[in-house]
């Protein structure tokens, strides 16, 4: 018998033994958590040194050339990129403190919601499901972030600027071809290769062995 495909909705379980139970414990396990994959992804990073190298800029020629230094000096400096929007998000969100706690509430709803509580919600008597839950907390999410607050044009503010340093420092940066034959293939699948992080693009290959 075939086994059921997983959920992408997260789905609450009780803690294991030992585990954090409140809300300071927990924030500083996933504190813990980011801060230990994001030391990982930045050893990857390419020196600054050379990504600002004003010997290396200049004019493209085409919009085709533009395309292609784009996607070569992505794949090539996709962490530094990575870096730059964070930074570049960051400072928005520094500029904007109301965002900070807006987004820092809703965290602290979804933590409750999937790490502290062990009992399921009921709603008239009926328990809510896994589903239910996630569908309730991501649209309420949403609500507050575009439609009560300007949480969500300041998120598009960070990310307009980000795209727009990525694209113009793409764009202007001759490659080097002799650096990209140390870039993985897997490293130019586009934009969605900074959220997979340098763990994975790193992680070696699994060898099956018989048994």
């Amino acid at each position: 018998m075939a086994a059921a495909p997983s959920s992408i909705v997260p789905v609450a379980t009780e803690p294991p033994a030992g585990a954090p139970n409140n809300v300071t414990g927990v924030v500083a396990s996933i504190l813990t958590n980011v801060k230990e994959n994001a030391a990982a992804s930045f050893r990857e990073a390419k020196p600054w040194a050379e990504l600002f190298d004003r010997n290396s800029f200049a004019k493209p020629a085409s919009s085709a050339e533009a395309i292609t230094r784009l996607r070569k000096n992505f794949a090539y400096y996709r962490v530094n990129y990575g870096i730059v929007g964070l930074a570049t998000t960051s400072l928005v969100m520094l500029v904007n403190p109301w965002s900070l706690v807006v987004l820092a509430c809703l965290a602290l709803v979804w933590i409750y919601a999937y790490l502290l509580r062990s009992t399921p919600f009921n709603f008239n008597g009926r328990e809510i499901s896994e589903r239910e839950k996630f569908m309730a907390l991501a649209g309420g999410s949403l609500v507050v972030v575009f439609l009560l607050t300007s949480v969500g044009t300041v998120i598009f503010y960070a990310l307009a600027l980000s795209a727009l340093f990525i694209g113009l420092h793409g764009a202007l940066k001759v490659p080097d071809d002799l650096f990209l034959d140390d870039v993985p293939e897997s490293q130019n699948a586009g934009l969605l290769s900074l959220f997979t992080g340098a763990a994975a693009a790193t992680r070696p290959p699994t060898i099956a062995t018989n048994v």
